[in-house]
């Protein structure tokens, strides 16, 4: 085997490894690079610190550890404060191989609804996507509490958004370290999927990201869905450890004193509700008051109306059932969500009182529209929660940006259904308990034979007959994933993984994804909106422009609710 591959970066050196994309094509990988100090002590819940030079060779051979967490589908505790701010850089070359030209950079920041989750390559492998010759960098930042206490004390210096400003300072690292594995500072383009879209959304409309990055990717997800959206929460994170105080700077001390478990332990004893009605405890915020480090002063409504984002080459969408997601809560939960009451999918925006005359009124008008006489229609509940969580959302960040923005906006749907998406494979079995332990048991295997034994079984448990693609589908056409069957050459699962890929891949390299019109794979020319047009790219068994699909019902939605 080769010499392992070593770095020099500004901080000191590193020392990675060398893996096989899935065509066998080495490629170099360095783990666990900090790129912030340990948020510890007084460093907790305040805005990151860049790290400090180290001497020797860095071991950048396994990944650092999860920021303090839950684990996403163990739900145990996982993750450590030490070096939990740090990246995964994923190249298919160094300047040492003798060829200096920069390739595009892919800043990946992961979802989880900023409390779960990590940039672990066991669920974001760079197999796929660092094919189509690009960079590929992948985020820790810190989640829950830890990453979004919001304190309203001018003095504390603790306004929220910290985890938000640990992304801020990895793609000030990007700026810094990105050339010494052959990627361009100039050339860089953020993008994430879910909580992680709603980042990058914040990331584009922030003014502390100017000249950070070049492009942006939003991937079901976007600051203005009901769930983007954080609380100022000291009092809340003290109540629900059981701290009766309501001294902000005591509360500050006690949280200090606290371990990570218990305070990940606290923050979920709230209910975590996947309804339009309620404001999440701990997310972004718009800081309420000014610090050095102040990410977001102004509601992103205003700064999108007033076109004072980034003006950067922007592709934002969903996936057509994004509202699958919610057949997977109703059955870990145990709750029969799909009959819950329509008066939670008014938005909390409205200030309507639940129970009220209005609510009621407003709840009858959602099931005339979406169930007619019926009682109770599953597919039809997945798409509203579509619309309310999401498409309504994202609708609109498109309607107002287009008026302003400078650069172009590229809109699509994903409609696509096949053995890679993983989301609705999982949301949808008919028998359902038996097939989420083969998937465990896929998961706890790792890599290994046994891994792809029980993903076969998982795979050949019998499935309801689903319309669309789910919340999440769109990672494993982009991603390589522990709990994805390895995609076979020549199948339909490639053709359509390299499609994606490629659309991703082009926008990153020009700021077009289509640049090509010969093109044989993609065929298709991707119209960017226009302010009297959304021109959306269905991406499904093929790819085809459509022209204000859905417009009916974000028509009904404006209706209630035109913000």
């Amino acid at each position: 085997m080769a010499n392992p591959p070593v770095v020099t970066i500004k901080k000191g050196q590193i020392k990675g490894s060398i893996d096989n994309d899935y065509l066998g094509k080495p490629y170099y990988y360095f783990l666990g690079i900090p790129y912030g100090k340990a948020p510890t002590g007084d460093l907790r819940f305040k805005a990151p610190v860049p790290v400090d030079p180290w001497k020797g060779i860095r071991d950048a051979t396994q990944e650092g550890p999860e920021c303090p967490s839950l684990h996403l589908i163990l739900k145990t505790y996982v993750g450590s404060e030490d070096n939990c701010l740090h990246v995964n850089v994923y190249t298919p070359q160094l300047p040492d191989d003798g060829n200096n030209n920069l390739k595009p950079v892919m800043v990946w920041f992961h979802g989880g609804g900023f409390l779960y989750d990590s940039n672990k390559r066991e669920m974001y492998g760079p197999d796929y996507l660092i094919t189509e010759d690009v960079v590929i960098v992948s985020v820790s930042y810190r989640l829950g509490v830890l990453g979004f206490l919001s304190l309203e004390d001018p003095t504390l210096e603790i306004p929220g958004n910290a985890g938000l400003k640990d992304m801020v300072l990895a793609l000030q690292w990007v700026q810094n370290n990105i050339q010494n594995f052959c990627g361009d500072p100039n050339n860089v383009t953020i993008f994430g999927e879910s909580a992680g879209s709603v980042a990058v959304h914040y990331l584009y409309l922030s003014p502390k990201t100017k000249g950070l990055f070049h492009k942006a990717i939003c991937q079901s997800g976007c600051a203005l869905n009901t769930w983007g959206e954080g609380s100022t929460n000291g009092l809340i994170i003290a109540k629900h450890l059981g701290y009766n105080e309501t001294n902000e700077r005591k509360i500050l001390e006690y949280l200090k004193t606290l371990s990570p478990q218990k305070l990940i332990k606290a923050q979920h004893r709230f209910e975590d509700t996947f309804v339009a009605s309620k404001v999440q405890k701990f997310g972004p915020v718009v800081e309420k008051y000014v610090t050095d480090s102040a990410f977001l002063t102004e509601e992103p409504l205003e700064i999108m109306k007033s076109g004072k984002f980034n003006h950067v080459p922007l592709i934002i969408g969903t996936t057509s059932r994004e509202g699958m997601l919610a057949e997977a809560v109703r059955k870990l939960l145990r709750k029969d969500v799909v009959g819950s009451s329509l008066e939670d999918e008014i938005h909390y925006r409205l200030k309507v009182e639940k129970g009220s005359e209005e609510s009621r009124q407003i709840a009858t008008k959602i099931k005339k529209f979406y169930y007619g006489e019926e009682e109770k229609n599953a597919e039809k509940y997945y798409l509203l929660k579509t619309d309310t969580m999401f498409l309504h959302g994202t609708y609109k960040t498109v309607n107002y940006q287009k008026q302003t923005s400078k650069a172009p906006i590229y809109f699509y749907e994903m409609s696509l259904g096949t053995s890679l998406n993983l989301s609705k494979n999982m949301c949808n079995p008919k028998l359902f308990y038996p097939t989420m332990l083969l998937y465990l048991f896929a998961y706890i295997t790792g890599g290994n034979m046994f891994n792809k034994f029980f993903l076969r079984l998982a795979n050949l448990m019998p499935r309801n007959n689903l319309t669309g693609a789910s919340h999440g589908d769109d990672l494993g056409y982009i991603f390589k994933s522990v709990l994805i069957e390895t995609i076979k050459r020549g199948s339909e699962e490639e053709i359509h993984m390299k499609r994606f890929i490629k659309l991703w891949a082009n926008f990153a390299r020009t700021g077009n994804p289509t640049p090509d019109k010969n093109d044989q794979l993609l065929n298709i020319e991707w119209k960017p909106v226009t302010k009297e047009k959304n021109y959306v790219l269905d991406i499904g068994t093929q790819l085809a422009l459509k022209t204000n699909p859905n417009a009916e019902r974000m028509a009904f939605w404006d209706s209630i609710y035109n913000f």
